[in-house]
């Protein structure tokens, strides 16, 4: 079930701000070749009446259960994410904004999968890097390094 908040309030003045903190649920999703269990999610928000709307500052917290890609152990890993924005009116599609309430759940949903990072690495485990630091030239492509050498390219007319 989707978590709605209610933004704007009667009684609130201009400059008026109010805090809110939600813990909701979100589904496990597959990317990257790995699946991701959402263990917790919770949202904190923090909403300002200005004259010509809403200031809105979302931060959106995520614990994910996955696995290591070097090592395909399991790894708890937290993700944070958010929007500060400004609400002239009472919808934007963006960020999941109908008639003053945010849909925060659909909102997560949506904005997590481009959070995660490509790779995860368990603690004290590293990516697995090339043996040499020496940048390798295909030899397929080692004729044309006089052509591109810096300095010494000229003009044809």
């Amino acid at each position: 079930m989707d978590k709605l908040i209610k933004l704007k309030r009667p009684g609130m003045g201009i400059g008026d701000s109010r805090e809110l903190t939600t813990s909701f649920d979100l589904p496990s999703f597959d990317l990257y070749g790995r699946r991701h269990e959402v263990a917790g999610a919770e949202a904190r928000v923090r909403v300002t009446r200005l004259t010509e709307g809403l200031h809105l500052d979302l931060e959106v917290t995520c614990n994910l259960a996955t696995t290591c890609d070097r090592t395909l152990e399991p790894v708890d890993l937290v993700v944070e994410f958010g929007e500060s924005e400004f609400l002239s009116g009472p919808n934007d599609p963006e960020l999941y904004v109908e008639d003053w309430e945010l849909n925060v759940s659909r909102y997560a949903r949506e904005a997590l999968p481009s959070e995660v990072p490509l790779q995860v690495f368990r603690p004290g485990t590293e990516p697995v890097r090339p043996e040499s630091d020496e940048e390798e030239i295909d030899p397929r492509w080692q004729g044309l390094s006089d052509v591109f050498s810096s300095g010494s390219q000229s003009r044809r007319s």
